[in-house]
């Protein structure tokens, strides 16, 4: 039987409390919910005082496990459908004595089996995305930071969620139309560039490695729109198509930035903005947390539109499942 995130954090705080105090939080996966854990490491890594916070892919986390992963650390670990190396990444994380939350889609799959606590998300044509993978991993952390170090922000953090799924529908809903645009537009275009910073760098890899990259066989670039500056704006043209992801938060100064030189330089890009999506209704003191709980269903809206114009579905493969790899 699973427990609700409030209630694992708290037993986890009295096992670390007897363990001398948490030191590290680990968040671990690959793919899709590696894009889907990093608004938790990212909050972590913005507001965590007294621990740490780092991200590794699964298999990696297996074959070079950290020499500080031990019973002070935390690892969250998360894959839908429990590959076979996530599953092998929650054991190491056993083995090496940490605490383990394994964030899956059901409890039937090999990694609920393993984990010492178990989370499932919400997932599917039909899912409701204040309870997704995204918004999951934020739980955790939120509760984290309140019941370590008490948050001064937690109670916004917990209204914040009761907007999600509103969010998400209504701005599916009004880019509908500048979605179907672009698709159509674009269905040809050879490689994509999706830039973002901060909470929205997990969107832009989402975007590129499964959307356009897994879901529809197109070549992809994520950029940090810090980095954007240091050497790949010199194959900025006008032709090369590009999507700009604008947080709300204090990296959106970066992202402003990055769009002063596409409206100067590049022709070809749209901009998905947070902002514009929120209207202010998740509180400011938080919304930069739920940037990427909200865009990648928006921005996986967007290509699942070219993929309805190319006739190409979003779950047709050539290699995942069908050989061994």
């Amino acid at each position: 039987m699973s427990k609700a995130v409030k209630e694992i954090v708290s037993e986890i705080k009295e096992t670390m409390n007897l363990r001398g105090g948490l030191k590290q939080v680990y968040f671990v996966a690959c793919g899709g919910s590696k894009a889907a854990i990093f608004p938790g490491l990212y909050l972590l890594q913005s507001e965590a005082k007294s621990f740490g916070a780092t991200t590794y892919t699964s298999n990696e986390f297996v074959h070079a496990a950290p020499k500080e992963l031990d019973e002070q650390c935390i690892a969250v670990i998360c894959s839908l459908k429990a590959t076979p190396e996530t599953v092998e990444a929650v054991k190491t994380a056993n083995k090496a004595g940490a605490i383990t939350i394994a964030m899956t889609g059901s409890m039937d799959t090999g990694m609920a089996k393993v984990g010492q606590y178990v989370v499932t998300y919400s997932n599917g044509d039909d899912q409701v995305y204040s309870n997704s993978n995204q918004a999951n991993a934020l739980r955790i952390g939120f509760e984290l930071l309140h019941q370590i170090e008490g948050w001064e922000n937690y109670q916004k953090a917990m209204d914040a969620y009761r907007y999600i799924d509103d969010i998400v529908m209504e701005g599916k809903k009004n880019c509908l139309a500048e979605a179907k645009e672009w698709a159509a537009k674009e269905k040809n275009e050879p490689v994509f560039y999706v830039l973002a910073s901060g909470p929205n760098y997990g969107v832009a890899y989402s975007m590129c490695c499964c959307h356009f990259m897994e879901m529809q066989w197109k070549h992809a670039v994520c950029l940090h729109t810090g980095e954007y500056f240091h050497g790949p704006f010199e194959t900025t043209d006008q032709n090369l198509s590009m999507i700009l992801i604008m947080s709300e938060g204090r990296t959106r100064a970066l992202d402003e930035r990055c769009l002063r030189f596409l409206n100067t330089y590049a022709k070809n890009f749209i901009v998905i903005d947070f902002k514009k999506i929120n209207k202010g209704r998740i509180d400011t003191a938080v919304a930069e947390f739920f940037n990427p709980v909200v865009l990648i269903p928006i921005e996986r809206y967007y290509v699942a539109q070219m993929a309805e114009i190319r006739d190409h579905s979003m779950d047709e493969r050539r290699y995942m499942w069908k050989v061994e790899y």
